[in-house]
């Protein structure tokens, strides 16, 4: 696996399923562009899915809020991509090859240890792209099928942390 940072393909949703069964990610407000430090807005935020549900907005503490840098030999500049904390120390972190990383408490989102430990080992790694009405509005062609059709993804997430959805009931 190879981390594909592409600018202005906008914000994104990452979900990480680990081997301990904890399912947890967060929200990049920004593009994954490659940098030497943090950035992002107040927008991101982490979250998770099991065993319980919760989000984690910025607390303001810190700005340290995404990180995305590859191909540095520097060991004080991790290969990844990650979300607050601090360098070594990540709210939740992949490594480049995604197939390890981190996840600590963290005053950036005001978030506990999102796993059962501080080491990730995922067993499943997701990451959605997420685009304004306006965006999709703008494709040649039309959305089509239902609503319902069109967004299973998004129910099936509701109905993992148990909020029904009453259209289907």
């Amino acid at each position: 696996m190879k981390i594909d940072c592409r600018s202005d393909q906008g914000p994104t949703l990452l979900l990480i399923k680990d081997t301990e069964g904890y399912i947890y990610g967060g929200y990049a407000s920004q593009p994954w562009d490659k940098h030497s430090d943090f950035y992002g807005d107040m927008k991101c935020f982490l979250f998770q899915l099991h065993p319980k549900a919760s989000i984690y907005r910025p607390t303001g503490a810190n700005n340290n809020l995404q990180w995305c840098a590859y191909n540095y030999s520097s060991d004080s500049i991790p290969n990844g991509i990650g979300f607050g904390g601090r360098v070594n120390h990540f709210g939740v972190f992949l490594s480049a090859s995604f197939y390890s990383g981190q996840t600590f408490e963290c005053a950036t989102f005001g978030s506990p240890c999102l796993s059962k430990s501080n080491r990730i080992c995922p067993e499943v790694i997701e990451c959605w792209n997420v685009f304004p009405k306006e965006a999709q509005q703008k494709g040649d062609n039309a959305l089509k099928g239902t609503v319902l059709e069109r967004f299973k993804e998004d129910r099936h997430m509701l109905n993992m942390v148990g909020l029904a959805n009453a259209s289907e009931e």
